[in-house]
């Protein structure tokens, strides 16, 4: 009985794909783009999402954005961030004016950095150096990768709460001067934010 039921769901399973293959990119993404942001559909939406990537060479560069961001977002959301960030760097490489997932990926390494973080709380408090040395070097590349992406976010959508965590981040990295120059960059950042995602049906 079991195997007769595993066969049923590898034959629904394969069906599935096949209709996904078979189906106009049009249809696909037309399909796709009605329930993206529907909550109770997102297993649905991120296969979908999943089948349209394996055609990006059919989508416009919009479309390929668009659904690179979506597909991050759905993963994140139903617990699959490491799954999520490649989506989101491929969304920013593709619309790098669009802050939203430059704001969803400083948070996904800031949250990183901050369970290393209680680690090296814990080192210290047993003054274990040497692992404490190897936790902060975790900790540095994290947070360099982090601090790019909330610059970005505090840039195009700036929040008191956000500033305050780029600030500490540099304090936690010893690195006074980037505070100092923060504002500048800010600035910078600032001449070239998106805040609607372009889309193409």
């Amino acid at each position: 009985m079991n195997k007769l039921l595993f066969s049923i769901l590898l034959i629904v399973a394969g069906t599935q794909s096949g209709f996904s293959q078979s189906k106009s990119i049009k249809d696909l993404y037309w399909d796709y783009s009605q329930i993206r942001m529907t909550d109770t559909q997102k297993p649905k939406a991120i296969e979908m999402a999943e089948a349209l990537f394996k055609r990006s060479s059919e989508l416009t560069k919009t479309q390929l954005g668009n659904v690179s961001y979506h597909l991050a977002r759905l993963y994140e959301e139903t617990g699959e961030t490491e799954k999520a960030i490649p989506y989101y760097e491929e969304a920013i490489k593709i619309t790098p004016g669009y802050y939203v997932p430059y704001r969803a990926l400083g948070f996904i390494f800031l949250k990183k950095c901050n369970a290393i973080g209680s680690k090296m709380n814990e080192a210290g408090k047993s003054k274990d150096l040497k692992l404490y040395g190897e936790l902060y070097a975790q900790y540095k590349l994290l947070a360099f990768k982090a601090l790019p992406n909330l610059e970005k976010s505090q840039a195009c959508d700036p929040d008191d709460e956000t500033k305050t965590i780029i600030t500490n981040l540099y304090r936690s990295l010893k690195d006074n001067a980037s505070i100092v120059s923060l504002d500048e960059r800010l600035k910078k950042k600032a001449t070239d934010c998106i805040s609607l995602l372009d889309d193409e049906y």
